[in-house]
């Protein structure tokens, strides 16, 4: 009984994430594919946002689907080639979205923080020019990282296709051949745009506290106002951290396959992961300015067609 009530909260809870990532990184697609078409120009910071987004998105929605594929389908899911297309489909775009938090990690950080040192200006001068070429690389490196998993996917249905789930014992020690040699490597490409990320957040964060406990020393009248603006960047930026990193570490636990797909002890696991684009996606919403104040709006106007509706 206790076992199915934890399984009935992860469910409900993972239900509750999804939505929020869905309409948080949705709501943020929409308002800037809006503004784009309206000024025929998007920012740095913009398309590093939209294809965050958009990776969170389409991530969500494989993850929601290859649920429900195991809790209506559960066979299907642990043997057949639908839960292969979708953990294909799943690393492809985990990669992509990690990349581009990075790259959203670096863009603010060589923005934001004040750093004298000769690379990093030079960062601050040529960053927008780098920025669509930095997601680009980033997508080809995610497939080109996917490339082995695919073949070792079709190797572990091959062997699938030939047994039963209780059949040949050394077709089912076969299947492990390709999946220890390039889980590694996944976990490996992982950790570098992870250590990328850590170490800008690191500056970042620094040279944040730097200036507020500056601030703070030489606050005078309206300058309070400035500091709470950064004590609230601060803020942001810590739940960022948390956040990606807490996200990362369960997902190299996933991918070291010490957790089965079709263990229920995983539940717990997928709802730390979709903390994570649900959270940040709040975060985003809630830091930048334009959409703080139109998702005001929107929901002073829902609340406004409810109140007329009850009357």
């Amino acid at each position: 009984l206790k076992r199915l009530v934890a399984v009935l909260i992860s469910m409900i809870l993972l239900g509750v994430e999804s939505l929020v990532a869905s309409l948080g990184n949705g709501f943020i697609i929409v308002v800037i594919f809006t503004d784009w078409i309206k000024s025929r120009k998007v920012t740095s910071c913009e398309l590093i946002l939209t294809s965050l987004s958009i990776s969170r998105f389409l991530l969500q929605w494989i993850v929601m689907l290859s649920n429900f594929i195991y809790v209506v389908f559960p066979r299907t899911s642990t043997l057949g080639c639908k839960h292969k297309a979708f953990g294909i489909l799943w690393n492809y775009l985990n990669m992509v979205s990690l990349w581009c938090a990075t790259w959203l990690s670096v863009f603010y950080s060589v923005k934001i923080a004040n750093f004298t040192q000769p690379f990093f200006l030079w960062l601050k001068l040529r960053i927008a020019w780098l920025v669509p070429r930095l997601l680009l690389g980033s997508m080809m490196v995610s497939l080109v990282s996917t490339i082995p998993l695919v073949w070792s996917d079709v190797g572990i249905d091959l062997c699938n296709s030939r047994k039963s789930p209780e059949g040949n014992t050394t077709l089912n020690d076969a299947k492990n051949i390709p999946y220890l040699f390039f889980m590694p490597m996944a976990i490996v490409v992982s950790a570098i745009p992870f250590i990328i990320f850590l170490f800008s957040s690191i500056l970042l964060l620094i040279s944040q506290w730097k200036h507020t406990k500056k601030m703070k020393n030489n606050v005078t009248g309206l300058k309070d106002v400035s500091v709470a603006a950064h004590t609230n960047a601060m803020k942001s930026l810590l739940s960022f951290f948390i956040l990606y990193i807490t996200y990362f570490v369960t997902m190299i636990v996933i991918m070291a396959y010490t957790i089965k797909f079709q263990n229920s002890t995983r539940l717990p696991f997928e709802v730390l992961l979709c903390a994570y684009p649900s959270g940040h996606s709040i975060v985003l919403v809630l830091t930048n300015p334009k959409l703080k104040q139109l998702s005001v709006k929107i929901l002073h106007q829902i609340k406004c067609h409810l109140r007329e509706g009850t009357y």
